[in-house]
């Protein structure tokens, strides 16, 4: 696999050689560590304690999904922390991430609810990635184990 690594990450809150960006999922009763974003702007799942790249963030606050001959957008956010959707919800905001690092998930169809939380420099797009990538992947696996 040969990925597309941006050059430029200054502008998604990282300076050189950053320690990664953590995202967390809240449960009702625990909190899971799913992954990071490194210093080199791509999303990192984490599987048996190792990071999969899964996708990168662009300097133009867009998200990206790794498929398996291309790069597929999910959104993009604010620097504001606002983050919207390009498929889900026809583009509509899906929810935003605060100063904290808490990540709020909320729109015309969900109500409001911390659904976890990002550590690190680049908390807006940690928290991005959380909203775009993990979530769907996580209701994708759930809809699919309940067929």
């Amino acid at each position: 696999m040969n990925w597309r690594v941006v050059l430029s990450n200054t502008d998604i809150g990282y300076a050189k050689d950053s320690p990664p960006t953590r995202i967390y999922r809240t449960t009702s009763n625990s909190e899971v560590a799913l992954g990071y974003i490194g210093s080199d702007s791509v999303i990192y799942r984490l599987r048996w304690d190792e990071g999969v790249p899964v996708g990168r963030v662009t300097s133009d606050s867009r998200v990206l999904r790794y498929t398996r001959y291309d790069e597929r957008e999910l959104g993009a956010f604010t620097p504001s922390g606002t983050v919207y959707s390009r498929g889900l919800l026809e583009g509509g905001a899906l929810g935003w991430v605060e100063a904290d690092g808490v990540v709020v998930r909320a729109g015309l169809i969900f109500g409001e609810e911390e659904v976890g939380r990002v550590k690190g420099e680049a908390k807006v797009a940690a928290g991005a990635a959380l909203l775009l990538l993990f979530l769907v992947d996580e209701y994708e696996e759930t809809t699919r184990s309940s067929r």
